[in-house]
């Protein structure tokens, strides 16, 4: 008999990278795993002990075979240049990466492995200082509010703040579909906490 306070675990689930053997389209398997079930295994282990498990994700950059197979799936500045965080590029939270590659993702691992709920490290897309102008973008603030998307940070101009309550508002539908997607795959009490 194994007395302890701790209640449940967050396990590297996927989204970068899966810690388990994905049948997903691009979402590569962690480097070193070489077909090791990790995820598998520490949540088999953490659910004998009685422990609930959360699977952490981080989605919000891939890598560059991801980039060059969906170039339209992530974020771009003013000058067309995708955005990135060292050598991962940066997806766009108004692209199928969002709506479709992530869902799929969630629904393996729930699936596959019934956890307790979702987390994500980084699900949120790019900050607010800074401007995606893909077309997904584009097109989305156009058909929203009639208008382009601001050239800049500019508090001042009414475009700016309505391009900022455009981004919380496909941020609040992302979270929706991720907490109805690991529902359905997970059940009902499978939930996505950002």
């Amino acid at each position: 008999w194994k007395k302890t306070q701790t209640q449940g675990v967050i396990i590297n689930a996927g989204g970068i990278v899966a810690y388990y053997p994905t049948k997903v389209p691009l979402h590569r398997q962690a480097q070193f795993l070489n077909g090791m079930d990790l995820f598998g295994d520490l949540s088999r282990a953490a659910h004998e002990d009685g422990l609930a498990v959360f699977a952490r994700m981080d989605s919000n950059r891939a890598h560059e075979e991801f980039y060059t197979a969906h170039p339209d799936w992530f974020a771009i500045d003013a000058n067309g240049k995708p955005y990135k965080a060292a050598d991962l590029f940066i997806t766009c939270i108004n692209s199928p990466y969002y709506h479709s590659h992530l869902p799929a993702v969630m629904r393996e691992i729930a699936t596959l492995y019934k956890p307790e709920g979702f987390t994500d490290n980084s699900w949120s897309g790019l900050g607010r200082d800074s401007i995606c102008y893909c077309e997904n973008c584009q097109r989305s603030f156009k058909t929203k509010t009639g208008r382009e998307i601001p050239k800049q940070k500019n508090w001042e101009d009414q475009t700016y703040r309505d391009w900022i309550r455009w981004n919380y508002d496909r941020r609040l539908e992302i979270w929706d579909l991720n907490n109805k997607t690991t529902k359905a795959a997970g059940g009902e009490h499978c939930t996505w906490s950002g």
